[in-house]
């Protein structure tokens, strides 16, 4: 499947909000998790004067060093962790990549089967990416529906990272069908939405859950709060139960 290269002119992307008091999630002796807003670029663009979440982390928290161990798309919502010291980025590496990742995101359709995995080559490209036979790098994500309405065609998904490959979820459930409610880039030439569904200012993906081993070994879990805009859309799927 290919996507066309326009956008969806309709939608506005969100500017970032002031920001208050970045919510801290953990702070260990060389980890920490803060919660990304929407709208916010994770890290320094080509603009010097643009806000960036990462800054804004290390200037709150009074950090003389800290570095990205994962990253969010501009959209994104939730879970970002980081590194604290420059000495233990491997071991920070290490424990992001043994981590178990679980996102939420809202799609358009209602997949056939209850759980499955979507498998493929990506290749960066130009403010999105593609699936190539070669030259690519491999993706893999697990997706189990949580909750369907099927009067206004919409399914809310947990989605595992295997991999961690950039735009890979977008990507990914885009291809399998069902791009995410509020998704600009991944669309279908020929696919509609019901109208009767809002259309989100943003994709509505939130970094939910993150299962790891505190640098002393210690099993330990993060859930992020979901966003007001994600939230008002649990209006959908009434009774629905959200991983833990």
């Amino acid at each position: 499947m290919t996507f066309p290269e326009k956008s969806n002119p309709s939608r506005s992307i969100p500017s970032a909000k002031p920001m208050q008091n970045l919510k801290i999630y953990y702070r260990g002796s060389f980890l920490l998790i803060a919660e990304k807003p929407a709208g916010l670029p994770v890290h320094a663009t080509l603009d010097p004067h643009r806000k960036n979440f990462a800054d804004l982390v290390q200037a709150q928290e009074k950090l003389p060093y800290l570095r990205l161990v994962n990253r969010l798309d501009l959209d994104t919502t939730g879970l970002v962790v980081f590194c604290t010291d420059p000495e233990k980025n491997k071991d920070a590496d290490e424990i992001l990549s043994q981590a178990e990742k679980k996102y939420l995101c809202i799609v358009n359709g209602i997949p056939r089967e209850k759980s499955f995995r979507e498998e493929c080559f990506l290749k960066d490209g130009k403010g999105r990416v593609t699936a190539v036979r070669s030259g690519g790098k491999k993706a893999i994500t697990d997706f189990k529906i949580l909750s369907t309405n099927v009067a206004e065609n919409i399914s809310i998904l947990e989605a595992t990272l295997i991999t961690g490959r950039r735009h890979q979820i977008r990507f990914q459930i885009a291809q399998a069908g069902f791009p995410i409610l509020g998704e600009t880039v991944y669309i279908p030439n020929d696919f509609r939405i019901k109208k009767s569904v809002p259309i989100p200012n943003r994709s509505l993906l939130h970094s939910y859950l993150l299962k790891f081993k505190t640098e002393e070994g210690i099993d330990n879990s993060v859930t992020s709060t979901l966003p007001d805009d994600f939230q008002r859309y649990l209006n959908f799927f009434p009774g629905i139960s959200l991983p833990d």
